[in-house]
């Protein structure tokens, strides 16, 4: 039950901070006492949560339907057993509860992007690249979270552009430019230069999925739970561009 969609506060240095990108469903890295420390789908440690904050996956489904029992308008509640159906692998469960959660909250940015989320999971691309769109439009622009949030939907809209199984939807220059646009967004996160690398790789184009992989990897604040991966994704790169010189 994180808060705030949730993100959630930490201290680093003295300095309060919030810690954006955590999923509601997170891993529980370590336990000390009555805290938790939860860790970002960035891959990088974000901080320590009150365990009374939070519940076992295993308890959720029952939690929030008594919630939505009492009061069938929480759409929070919706949004939070979706996430936990999600994570259990209840994909039809999970779509139906995304889908009360927005009907209940139709101009929330957040639900589209997690509905769409899942539905990339599904391979349905269109009514993934419709709930992204969606939420791009929907989501004001009068602060870094909100530039945070575009660009964060830009690049999921990147990844179904690179990858869809359904031709009809795969586009590699579409992927590159969503992802460039998410890059030019939030420049300091590496991980958007790992997917805009990506696009350059679906489109063939591997001299420049080199350089933006090799950029993401100079940064400091690439995830190190994620180095390992991002290392051997650039040799990958690096053995086709090979190839495609020899070839040609």
């Amino acid at each position: 039950m994180l808060h705030g969609y949730g993100q959630v506060h930490h201290t680093d240095i003295d300095r309060a901070r919030t810690a954006v990108g955590i999923n509601i469903v997170t891993p529980v890295v370590r336990v000390d006492g009555n805290r938790i420390w939860v860790s970002s789908t960035g891959g990088d440690d974000s901080g320590w949560l009150d365990a009374r904050d939070a519940l076992l996956l295993s308890d959720a489904i029952a939690y929030f339907t008594s919630k939505i029992e009492r009061d069938p308008n929480d759409w929070d509640a919706y949004l939070r057993r979706g996430e936990a159906n999600h994570a259990l692998n209840q994909r039809a469960a999970a779509t139906l509860d995304y889908t009360k959660a927005i009907a209940l909250r139709p101009g929330e940015a957040f639900l589209y992007l997690r509905r769409g989320r899942h539905l990339s999971t599904l391979k349905d691309c269109a009514g993934a690249l419709h709930d992204f769109e969606t939420a791009i439009k929907l989501v004001p622009t009068s602060s870094p979270e909100d530039y945070d949030l575009t660009a964060e939907l830009y690049s999921l809209e990147s990844g179904i552009y690179a990858g869809c199984p359904d031709h009809v939807y795969r586009d590699p220059q579409q992927a590159i430019a969503t992802a460039q646009r998410a890059v030019d967004l939030d420049p300091s996160r590496p991980t958007l230069l790992s997917i805009l690398a990506s696009a350059y790789a679906s489109a063939g184009d591997f001299a420049n999925a080199v350089a933006a992989q090799k950029r993401a990897l100079a940064s400091a604040k690439f995830p190190p739970g994620y180095r390992n991966d991002g290392q051997h994704q650039l040799e990958e790169y690096q053995r086709a561009l090979s190839t495609k010189q020899s070839v040609q």
